[in-house]
C-alpha cells in the first residue's frame, strides 16, 4: 500500500483547511445512510446496489476524519492508506475495505455481480467498522 503523503504529493489528495462542521456532516451521513441501507431487501438484484452502498458507508466515514484534517481525496486508495496510518482501522480492517473496494470496481466498471452472501459479508463489517470510527470520532 502506498503511503498517504504519496497520495498528497501525486495530488490525489488536496491539502487545504480542516472543516469540523464537513467532518460531523459526513460521519453523520454515513451513519444515516447505513441505517436506510439496512432496511432494504437484498436479493441477487439488488445485491450489487447494496453491496455499493456498504463500501460508501465506510469510506464516507473514514473520509470525516480527512476533513477534520483538511485534506480532500480524489482516490479511494489514498482514504484507505489515511485510515491505516492513522490507526482509524488495522491492517486487517484496511486490507478487507480495500478487498471490497476491488469489487465495488469490478461492479461499477465491468457490470460484474456479487452474491447475497458477499453483500452480508460487506454489511456486518461495515457496521463493525462503523462502530469503530464512530467511537474514534466522538474522541
Amino acid at each position: 500500500m502506498k503511503t498517504f503523503q504519496l497520495f498528497v504529493r501525486e495530488r490525489k489528495v488536496i491539502v487545504g483547511s480542516p472543516d469540523p462542521a464537513h467532518a460531523r456532516a459526513l460521519i453523520s451521513q454515513a451513519r444515516e445512510r447505513f441505517k436506510d441501507l439496512c432496511g432494504l431487501p437484498i436479493s441477487r438484484q439488488s445485491a450489487p446496489f447494496r453491496f455499493e452502498a456498504a463500501y460508501e458507508v465506510v469510506k464516507e466515514a473514514i473520509h470525516a476524519f480527512l476533513a477534520l484534517e483538511g485534506y480532500k481525496p480524489y482516490s479511494h486508495e489514498a482514504i484507505f492508506s489515511f485510515a491505516f496510518e492513522r490507526s482509524l482501522l488495522t491492517e486487517t480492517y484496511v486490507r478487507k475495505a480495500d478487498r471490497y473496494r476491488m469489487i465495488r470496481n469490478d461492479i461499477n466498471y465491468r457490470a460484474t455481480t456479487v452474491t447475497i452472501k458477499d453483500t452480508k459479508e460487506i454489511l456486518k463489517y461495515t457496521k463493525q467498522t462503523l462502530i469503530i470510527l464512530e467511537r474514534k470520532f466522538k474522541n
